[in-house]
């Protein structure tokens, strides 16, 4: 999960912007700006509305910044997980067969 500091960096630049500009925006100096993307500052509540509403997202839409990777490999997994359950299923049933195929032969002899 990406910082609120890369979050608010992805989203300048998605945005074409330099710092001085964001620092504008938001009517804050430039260190105090590059202090929220570096991290060093924890901004509070509301300066997190007030940089999601200069980027027009809305409170979810700006936790989801940078994170659009996670859900795909989330995807990825759930289908591999799927795959995996399938072929122990195929693995179990060729293990009866061959239990089966085995009791057969016993009985023979």
């Amino acid at each position: 999960m990406k910082t609120l500091g890369e979050k608010f960096r992805i989203l300048r630049q998605k945005k074409g912007v330099n710092q001085k500009a964001m620092a504008d925006l938001l009517e804050i100096s430039i260190p105090a700006y590059s202090k929220l993307e570096t991290g060093i500052t924890d901004p509070n509540f509301s300066r997190i509305n007030q940089i999601a509403e200069v980027h027009n997202l809305s409170l979810r839409q700006f936790l989801d910044v940078g994170e659009e990777g996670v859900s795909e490999q989330e995807q990825v997994i759930a289908q591999l997980k799927e795959k995996i359950s399938q072929l122990e299923n195929s693995v179990i049933k060729l293990q009866s067969k061959l239990i089966e195929l085995y009791d057969r032969d016993d009985h023979k002899k």
